[in-house]
């Protein structure tokens, strides 16, 4: 799934003129913070959250922002966004456009192509793939957050950095930063977060018959 459509999921989405640091860094204060992240997000069978996303681009004069909701369980999710809904159950990946009446279905995937991220990749993330250290303790709304940057260890990424704002108190993300090449800044702001709610299986699948266009991408 697109970044602009995870979590936080999750939420969860190549470097020019950047010239990425081949050090290994593996800051064990950082670490030590999304471990208990991490043994947090494996108690939850189930995670339904309320976020605001903004998109800046201070050249390109971009500042938007709009709300959202996302349904955790397991690799099987779903997501409203900006008149968008995506739903997946781990094998398909059904993308509604109320507006067109257009149903978009895709296989899900392995790698870890924006098509194919899943939220409840938000926890683990940075076992593979990224070097990690702790920047500083900050205030947000009035919550103290340790901001830990992560920084994937190959090129081929839209991004070059990834900022977690994580809330120590409850080993909750509070908030996601991604910075991309591009100039595009994407943040996630979790407004709400509930867990272990009972969600069947069938809540994470779309029924095609209530659309009128069906692109079959598989």
């Amino acid at each position: 799934m697109k970044y602009a459509i995870i979590l936080i999921t999750s939420l969860l989405v190549g470097f020019s003129n950047y010239a990425q640091d081949k050090t290994q860094i593996k800051d064990p204060k950082a670490k030590a913070i999304l471990d208990k992240l991490t043994e947090a997000g494996k108690t939850y069978k189930t995670v339904k959250a309320s976020f605001d996303y903004n998109l800046k681009n201070a050249d390109a004069d971009i500042d938007d922002t709009q709300s959202g909701q996302v349904w955790i369980k397991g690799d099987k999710y779903k997501i409203t966004l900006n008149g968008m809904e995506r739903y997946s159950d781990g094998k398909t990946i059904w993308t509604y456009l109320p507006d067109d009446d257009e149903l978009q279905i895709a296989e899900a995937g392995t790698d870890d192509s924006e098509q194919n991220m899943k939220p409840s990749d938000l926890f683990t993330m940075y076992q593979n793939g990224f070097n990690y250290m702790y920047e500083a303790k900050t205030t947000i709304n009035g919550k103290s957050l340790d901001v830990i940057k992560l920084f994937p260890e190959k090129g081929g990424k839209p991004y070059h950095t990834i900022k977690l704002f994580v809330d120590s108190s409850n080993n909750e993300i509070y908030q996601m930063l991604i910075m991309n090449k591009d100039g595009n800044h994407f943040t996630y702001t979790i407004k709400k977060m509930e867990t272990n709610l009972e969600l069947a299986d069938s809540f994470f699948k779309f029924d095609e018959s209530k659309a009128g266009d069906i692109i079959d991408l598989r």
